[in-house]
């Protein structure tokens, strides 16, 4: 084989592997949500949390000061897209900062993180029984300060691997992985009893999400909270206004 085979063949690869780049989403809904027993209007966004790694022809390593910076990021993102369709941001007490200085606070929310971590374990497993309303926090989650003035907790979670460029040309010749990729997953909890309302999942592979999270799920994300019912109900009357 010449080089300039080889060359071509390479570019060819790249060519191949960057068309299938994309955003994928899914959502799932409890029927409290769907048949509007219950009303996502007030949302307090918890500290999302986020969680890059750095995969190379080495192995992989941690990128702890990139991941707080992309968590930060991400959560902006969902707040942003929360108020867009009428939903008020009820997150007052919740700041790292106010954590920070407040270890009866930041104990509370360690506790619902704990309980929320270990639910969202079988509820990755099994997903469809959040309709069936299998999955529950407890009431434990009304401790948090912004529990009384909101319909809802929102668990932010990003988890992503940010790929070499050496790692990528390997992955293209090799047919192995050959794109940075990384998920956000925003789960929905009633902010007194604790029960899962709903449970939004975006892949992105085309790069973006690290730099521009917004770029790579903002407008997906806005689709995905309509579609599960998030954001205050029409008054009466309202339509067609």
């Amino acid at each position: 084989m010449n080089r300039s085979f080889f060359a071509t063949a390479l570019l060819l690869l790249f060519a191949a592997g960057s068309s299938l780049a994309a955003t994928f989403s899914n959502s799932y809904t409890s029927s409290k949500l769907s048949s509007g027993q219950v009303t996502v209007a007030n949302v307090c966004v918890l500290p999302a949390q986020g969680q890059l790694k750095r995969v190379g022809m080495k192995g992989k390593e941690g990128m702890s000061q990139e991941s707080d910076t992309w968590g930060t990021q991400l959560q902006s993102v969902v707040e942003n897209h929360l108020k867009e369709i009428g939903a008020k941001i009820t997150s007052k007490g919740m700041s790292s900062s106010e954590l920070e200085t407040n270890d009866q606070l930041r104990q509370i929310v360690l506790q619902v993180q704990q309980k929320f971590d270990n639910v969202a374990t079988q509820m990755n497993r099994k997903p469809k029984d959040i309709k069936k309303e299998r999955y529950t926090l407890g009431d434990e989650v009304a401790l948090l300060p912004c529990s009384a003035d909101s319909d809802a907790l929102a668990f932010v979670e990003g988890t992503g691997s940010v790929l070499t460029s050496g790692k990528k040309a390997f992955g293209m010749l090799v047919a192995g992985a050959s794109h940075s990729d990384a998920s956000l997953k925003v789960t929905f909890v009633d902010a007194k009893s604790g029960d899962v309302l709903a449970y939004t999942f975006l892949y992105n592979n085309n790069g973006k999400f690290e730099q521009d999270p917004e770029a790579a799920y903002g407008k997906r994300l806005g689709k995905e909270f309509q579609r599960i019912g998030v954001g205050p109900k029409p008054g009466p009357g309202s339509a067609g206004k």
